[in-house]
């Protein structure tokens, strides 16, 4: 007899998806962040829930399970339908650091990274005061004396999970195509990465819509918005976790 209250994870896949941004903390008060809210993360997330099955009578057919890390303000995934703990966990993060580390622990369980959260590039040692708004000066100079290099996450994750199916975001601003689509391909050699999306603020702001461009081995496909970007890395996926 089918235990009802137990789903079918027999051919489960793990998917970590990091969304949003970072924040790193400027002074007590203070903050380093970017203008990534999280929403593709989560449209992404909601793509591969669509694909388990639930209904009122059978047994839930789990064949994603969703490992969201995002910082407290990032959308998280609408779940307009019953759905099970075996279906998402949520990992909360905050600084670049944090990031690492949960993804250092989880990146060799799993079977799909998708890593579009925007990450800072620099971070400041830690002061416990607020700096002086009214002496400009000082507040640079403290600026200057604590900036440092944060710890780079991609390139690691091949490192941490030779076997994972990877996938990269490379964001630009107000680059021509071609060398947005070079930066990106030598991003994707770099990060040993299965697929990258790029993409260009300036072309997402005239346009009015996220537009970015898929590139998988040789192929490039131009994608009009996030749901676009959301189903080509589903179909991806699908595709290159089938091959052998």
């Amino acid at each position: 007899m089918i235990d009802l209250y137990k789903p079918n994870t027999d051919n489960m896949l793990n998917i970590l998806i990091t969304s949003g941004g970072t924040r790193e903390y400027i002074d007590d008060v203070r903050v380093l962040t970017n203008i990534s809210s999280g929403g593709l993360g989560a449209i992404i997330a909601e793509t591969f829930l669509n694909q388990n099955i639930y209904t009122r009578h059978t047994q839930t057919v789990v064949n994603y399970k969703i490992h969201y890390v995002s910082s407290k303000n990032t959308i998280k995934p609408r779940l307009n339908r019953y759905f099970s703990i075996h279906e998402i966990e949520y990992y909360d993060v905050t600084d670049v650091q944090s990031v690492y580390d949960v993804m250092e622990k989880i990146v060799p369980e799993m079977d799909i990274v998708i890593h579009c959260m925007a990450v800072s590039d620099f971070g400041f040692k830690p002061i416990k005061t607020k700096l002086k708004s009214s002496d400009p000066a000082a507040f640079i100079e403290s600026l200057k004396d604590r900036i440092f290099q944060t710890p780079k996450i991609l390139p690691m994750i091949k490192q941490w999970n030779p076997n994972c199916k990877l996938v990269s975001f490379k964001f630009e601003v107000d680059l021509p195509h071609n060398e947005l689509i070079q930066i990106a391909k030598k991003s994707m050699l770099s990060g040993n990465s299965n697929i990258v999306i790029a993409n260009d603020k300036s072309e997402m702001v005239e346009n009015k819509s996220h537009i970015a461009y898929g590139l998988c081995g040789e192929e490039e496909i131009k994608l009009e918005n996030k749901l676009d970007i959301a189903k080509y890395i589903f179909e991806k996926i699908k595709k290159i976790s089938n091959e052998k």
